[in-house]
């Protein structure tokens, strides 16, 4: 399991213990690139072990559906809008990811703030931006593919020499950004309002330009030993208590009618994302000096 907080899991699984009492689930919690290393690696040595997946990307579940290896859960969820539903029912979506900016209030005055992708290559934000590691965080590897693709790998580049930085993974740099290490960051947008929601000097830019959705697919493999429970952990996902528990750990849901984090604009331009190819991302880690 990848793109949610552990705490946050543990959130959603005492949501599903109370409707399915007496339940026992094990996770395995990391990003996103250590997520799908591993089922790969069980894959190739005939033992995948996860009875349910839930990453970023759609890289692995793509992966999947080609080789056969997912069941197809037929759409049976009320009011569940259909660009949610992938390849007729093999995989979900049962939350919103987005990669949004986040400034440090106290490092950075409002009037200063950043409105479109392309000013974070602005001299007044030399050696102030941050962003994920895309070889562990996978909206980092959705931003990268996505902006990559939109303004040219140059703009990776300018952002470079104007001095980015990269950190770990979201949850580090978010702590960092809170503490006044950065002034800005590109991150997402979920982990930001939970900061803000502790009280740290936090608040979340939404680019006039498109915010970018990260698809987070949930799905059921083919080897599940407990694929009818796995199927009701997405209906719970689904259902209005577990929409509800999203947007009350920060995530935008997906059902229409579901309440949504607080200060989350009514109409807000969202740009469907895409993971970087193998080879933007080899890219990547030479210009920044990342290991691969």
């Amino acid at each position: 399991m990848a793109g949610a907080q552990l705490p946050d899991v543990n959130a959603l699984l005492q949501g599903f213990r109370a409707v399915e009492p007496g339940v026992e689930v094990k996770v395995f919690r990391s990003g996103t690139g250590e997520v799908v290393a591993k089922v790969r690696a069980e894959l190739e040595a005939g033992n995948p072990q996860p009875d349910l997946i839930w990453v970023v990307g759609e890289g692995l579940f793509r992966e999947l559906s080609a080789k056969g290896l997912l069941h197809r859960i037929p759409p049976s969820f009320p009011g569940l809008p259909p660009q949610y539903v992938y390849e007729g029912g093999k995989y979900y979506e049962v939350r919103l990811l987005h990669n949004i900016l986040a400034v440090n209030t106290k490092v950075l005055p409002k009037e200063a703030w950043p409105k479109l992708w392309q000013d974070l290559t602005k001299p007044a934000f030399r050696d102030r931006v941050v962003m994920a590691d895309p070889n562990y965080s996978g909206p980092a590897l959705v931003a990268l593919g996505t902006l990559a693709k939109r303004f040219g790998f140059g703009y990776f580049e300018a952002l470079k020499a104007n001095g980015l930085k990269v950190e770990a993974s979201n949850p580090v740099l978010q702590q960092k950004l809170a503490r006044g290490e950065y002034a800005l960051a590109l991150t997402n947008d979920y982990g930001v309002r939970q900061e803000i929601a502790k009280g740290a000097p936090l608040a979340i830019v939404y680019p006039k330009d498109g915010l970018i959705f990260a698809p987070t697919p949930i799905g059921i493999p083919t080897w599940s030993k407990n694929p009818a429970l796995a199927q009701r952990f997405l209906a719970f996902l689904l259902s209005p208590r577990g929409q509800a528990t999203f947007a009350e750990l920060g995530y935008m849901p997906v059902m229409p009618d579901a309440p949504k984090p607080a200060g989350v604009p009514a109409n807000l331009v969202s740009l469907r994302g895409e993971e970087a190819s193998p080879e933007v991302l080899e890219r990547f880690n030479a210009l920044m000096g990342l290991r691969r």
